[in-house]
């Protein structure tokens, strides 16, 4: 039922997440009375050339998916589906960067903050409603233009569910990306360890050079630096063990969450230390060098504070699947005491 199931996979991708579980459970019933009723005809199981003609009966998973969206007026109901793909896609790329980086700027630029603080952040949110409002509005203008313009005879050609991405398992690991994450950690903590973390001087060349601040911040700074170290090591740490053991358990998915979460914290704390770097050298003016520091240390917060939100983004995703986990344990129990 391979083929079956990445049909319900690719119909369910276009379906509203409330909805997305019910209808495919709906849907996956009533192909398998089908199933059932061919195999009484034929007196015989169904192979997979059977499953795939009663497959391409069913027509395309955009085209079954849109038969129970609700009727749409301006966006046509074959491309109401990918319009609102986009919509989603628009909001995770624009506009949630466009507010970590008013965040990033609040948080570290002084200046900054105080020139957008009390009424100013509702003339920032003013903007932010228009760029959002102007997304929206260009969006919907190409679906609705495509929706009048486009031939869209595509959509009921031949297909074969053949073509169907295979079903992902969220449980199970990829041993070449644990591979590759082992690779990558041992390389880059192994340059940290001994380039940086024993040595003041971050960077050193063409008569320009970085090195941590001495004083209170910079403690502080190389602090977090040895903390952040100690963190990657766990992380290599759980890379070799999802090599060897290639699927995520709770403990392990929860290790990684709050390996990011208090990755998070260590970021945004570096992040606040700002002053923990100092540029100097021959090829840099002296009277240029504290805003040049500055600069770059202000850079490399907002980096580390970008950083500490997708910590927190991939750490959230994690307790979703551990519940989202625990739902499915709890229902299927349910089911078999029934």
């Amino acid at each position: 039922m391979d083929l079956l199931n990445r049909y319900l996979q690719a119909v369910k991708f276009w379906l509203p997440s409330s909805q997305q579980d019910d209808i495919a459970a709906e849907l996956s019933e009533d192909i398998r009375s089908q199933i059932e009723e061919r195999e009484a005809a034929l007196g015989r199981k169904l192979n997979d050339g059977d499953l795939e003609q009663i497959l391409k009966q069913r027509g395309r998973p955009l085209l079954v998916a849109e038969k129970y969206m609700p009727p749409k007026a301006l966006i046509g109901p074959v491309l109401f589906p990918a319009y609102w793909f986009v919509l989603r896609l628009v909001l995770v790329c624009y506009l949630v960067p466009w507010v970590a980086v008013w965040i990033a700027f609040m948080i570290l630029d002084t200046s900054y903050r105080a020139q957008h603080s009390g009424i100013a952040i509702f003339r920032d949110a003013y903007v932010l409603w228009m760029i959002a409002l102007t997304a929206f509005t260009v969006v919907t203008i190409v679906f609705a233009v495509l929706e009048r313009v486009r031939d869209q005879s595509w959509l009921l050609d031949q297909w074969s569910p053949r073509q169907l991405p295979p079903v992902r398992d969220v449980e199970q690991i990829s041993r070449f990306g644990s591979a590759v994450e082992l690779i990558f950690g041992l390389l880059f903590f192994g340059i940290w360890w001994l380039k940086i973390l024993w040595s003041p001087t971050v960077f050193d060349s063409s008569g320009v050079r970085v090195t941590l601040a001495t004083g209170t911040k910079g403690f502080l700074f190389a602090v977090f630096l040895w903390s952040f170290l100690l963190l990657g090591c766990a992380n290599i740490a759980l890379s070799a063990v999802n090599l060897v053991r290639p699927y995520w358990t709770r403990f392990r998915r929860g290790l990684r969450a709050s390996l990011n979460f208090v990755a998070a914290i260590i970021l945004l704390l570096i992040a606040k230390t700002h002053a923990g770097l100092v540029v100097s050298g021959t090829s840099v003016p002296q009277d240029k060098a504290p805003e040049i520091s500055l600069y770059l240390s202000l850079s490399l917060g907002m980096a580390f504070l970008i950083a500490a939100i997708v910590c927190v983004v991939v750490g959230c995703v994690d307790i979703w699947r551990i519940l989202s986990s625990s739902r499915k344990h709890t229902q299927l129990n349910h089911h078999l005491a029934v």
